[in-house]
């Protein structure tokens, strides 16, 4: 099956990342500047896209800037006139991102391309957007291809399109509807989303994720929040962000997509379970999971690429002292395949990949004030992986994969 062919390409993928990460700190670096005015934000570490790396023509004039706005569970319906109403905002879109599975593909003279077969299904992330309104947030090279979007028809990112060995034409057949590969934009384009449709959302996803694309007279977005602050209800966040801040303008950006993370550990089909769980294809499983010892934790069960990573991670704790901020009893485990919090109506979870750790558990419950040693927290981030402490809703046992060092 040819979903397998990236795992077994796991050391050139990796040096792919590695270059791909090195170019992306390197064009960061020197194009991004400062903000002089920004909305309240996090300052969780934000990742560099181990996906299309290359610089692309920017969309806007230098006068104006891109802006994403999201909240944990969604933003509510009238979000976007809202935004729109305010003095500084020149146009605004809404994006519904979703979790939907690809039962089949063929190509364009018929022939299957992957069929997982034995009610297996390749989990793919998709989002749905009004053409026109979103074609003002892409390079001006994928513009055209956005605009033609049509019923029946998607577009597929660059990296997608790789992993799907696709080219225009190509029949995808997904949950409850089969649709053609209209063409490829960039990953950029596609903000991290494997496929783009137009609107509506499929009524088969499980849960919908609406968020909010705007553009803003020079910098000036912190109206894009006041604006939408009184619509939420008490206690929701809002995370607000410029695309100097962040490689995708997606849902959820604290984390790299689905996408990445599928170049860089392979792709797998799964099969739900009603209590939350997945069932991974176990050639997968057999080719990428392993169980191996490292220091403090003892045994740990994860994908076979980021052990030696958390090894080399673990063992600097060690040797900064900090060994006993970690309690080893208390560990939650890393390859976990379920969706978040074993929610069948949420996305996947990362843990289904096998690259994120939870520790010290039963101190940090999912969406409570966390409570790990910072000192940790900074020698776990320089090592590449991100801390679910600093996101939205707090997650402060998490640590997640999200750079090679």
């Amino acid at each position: 099956m040819k979903l397998l062919k990236v795992a077994d390409r796991s050391l050139a993928a990796l040096v792919g990342v590695i270059i791909g990460a090195v170019l992306v700190l390197s064009v960061d670096a020197f194009t991004r500047q400062p903000e002089t005015e920004s909305p309240r934000v996090s300052t969780e570490r934000v990742p560099s896209p181990s996906i299309d790396p290359t610089p692309v023509d920017l969309p806007k004039p230098p006068s104006r800037t891109a802006v994403l706005a999201w909240s944990p569970g969604g933003l509510p319906a009238g979000a976007e006139s809202a935004v729109e109403r305010a003095r500084s905002v020149v146009a605004a879109t809404t994006v519904v991102g979703g979790q939907d599975w690809i039962v089949e593909t063929r190509s364009s003279d018929g022939s299957v391309v992957d069929r997982p077969g034995d009610g297996y299904r390749i989990p793919v992330d998709v989002a749905a957007v009004e053409p026109r309104r979103y074609a003002r947030f892409v390079p001006a090279g994928d513009r055209d291809l956005i605009h033609a979007l049509g019923p029946g028809r998607v577009l597929l990112a660059r990296t997608a399109a790789e992993l799907r060995e696709a080219e225009p034409g190509m029949a995808i057949t997904l949950s409850d509807r089969t649709v053609r590969v209209a063409g490829v934009v960039s990953d950029v384009a596609a903000n991290g989303y494997e496929i783009l449709m137009a609107k509506p959302a499929p009524s088969s996803w499980n849960a919908k994720y609406r968020f909010l694309l705007a553009e803003v007279k020079g910098r000036r977005y912190a109206a894009v929040e006041e604006r939408l602050a009184p619509l939420l209800e008490p206690g929701r966040r809002l995370r607000v962000r410029s695309g100097r801040e962040t490689p995708f303008l997606r849902y959820g950006d604290a984390v790299l997509p689905m996408m990445a993370l599928k170049k860089t550990f392979g792709e797998f089909a799964a099969r739900p379970r009603a209590d939350g769980g997945i069932d991974v294809d176990p050639s997968w499983v057999r080719h990428n999971i392993e169980r191996a010892s490292v220091p403090i934790l003892g045994s740990v069960i994860c994908h076979r690429v980021i052990v030696p990573q958390l090894r080399a991670a673990l063992r600097e704790v060690e040797e900064r002292g900090l060994g006993f901020t970690i309690d080893p009893a208390d560990y939650g485990g890393c390859y976990s395949p379920r969706f978040i919090n074993a929610d069948p109506q949420a996305r996947l979870s990362h843990h289904a990949w096998g690259i994120a750790v939870d520790i010290n558990v039963s101190e940090n419950a999912f969406g409570t004030r966390p409570d790990i040693d910072p000192r940790l927290v900074d020698a776990l981030t320089e090592w590449g992986f991100t801390w679910g402490g600093g996101w939205l809703l707090p997650d402060g046992m998490h640590f997640e994969w999200v750079a090679f060092p």
